[in-house]
């Protein structure tokens, strides 16, 4: 029985090593690198690494690297767990727009300022899609305005009162109060819409990729398009894009039961 605890403390130990160089990498890890790192048999880290993966506390990604898993990020580093949720979008985001032909963007916030922290682009020579790490206009962007549209009264009134409501074309949004009137639509409508408000002639419709909690926590967009939108377009692309938003939010907590 004491040789059996022995060994289990061991087996206990050599896991949390293995989550320490993972964390303290920043970048993720194959297992060779990990197995040498920690100094653990290749086999012994493989296996401890699937274990880990099965529960939750690392995430393999499609390059066989490993980094911390959804269990560790959502009570450490938000880089972590950005980096879990753009790779999960990922392959959901390129499966869609090669059926729609449609670029697609996943927006996040940072304060008061929003980002593309994933993107799927078209074959297209053009698409009128600007590239991954984009900042954004949260006033004169769909992502933008599903990222404002449920904060706190609070924490809104502040990071309006930072938003110089530039006119990027005559269509954007300058006035504080309109904009206001706008967040309530997109409340009550369940997506945000961008009718050449950041470019001249582009289009994009964005909805909320939401917590298991129902927190807002990124937005998810059908982007570049020319033109107006139809109501049937838009109505379109607003079912797949929801949809499309409740299967990452799956997917990115089914190891997190």
């Amino acid at each position: 029985m004491e040789t059996k605890q022995k060994e289990n403390v061991k087996a206990l130990e050599k896991a949390l090593i293995i989550l320490e160089i993972i964390k303290d990498s920043g970048i993720p890890l194959g297992v060779n690198e990990i197995s040498r790192q920690c100094s653990i048999n290749l086999t012994t880290a493989f296996r401890m690494l699937q274990t880990l993966k099965s529960r939750g506390w690392v995430y393999q990604d499609n390059e066989d690297k490993y980094s911390i898993g959804l269990k560790v990020s959502f009570v450490t580093e938000k880089d972590n767990f950005y980096l879990a949720l753009k790779e999960i979008a990922y392959y959901t985001m390129t499966r869609l727009t090669a059926m729609v032909g449609q670029a697609m963007n996943l927006i996040v916030r940072e304060n008061e300022k929003c980002f593309i922290l994933q993107q799927s682009r078209t074959e297209k020579i053009v698409d009128y899609v600007p590239p991954r790490g984009t900042v954004l206009p949260v006033h004169a962007s769909a992502g933008g305005k599903i990222l404002l549209s449920e904060l706190p009264d609070l924490l809104l009134e502040e990071i309006l009162d930072r938003t110089e409501f530039k006119p990027l074309t005559k269509s954007t949004i300058t006035r504080r109060s309109v904009f206001m009137e706008e967040l309530e639509k997109v409340r009550k409508t369940g997506y945000a819409m961008d009718f050449h408000e950041s470019q001249e002639e582009g289009s994009c419709i964005a909805v909320p990729v939401r917590s298991r909690d129902g927190e807002i926590i990124a937005a998810l967009s059908f982007s570049g398009f020319i033109g107006k939108m139809t109501d049937d377009e838009i109505n379109e692309r607003f079912k797949i894009l929801k949809d499309a938003s409740v299967e990452i939010t799956e997917n990115l907590y089914r190891y997190h039961e």
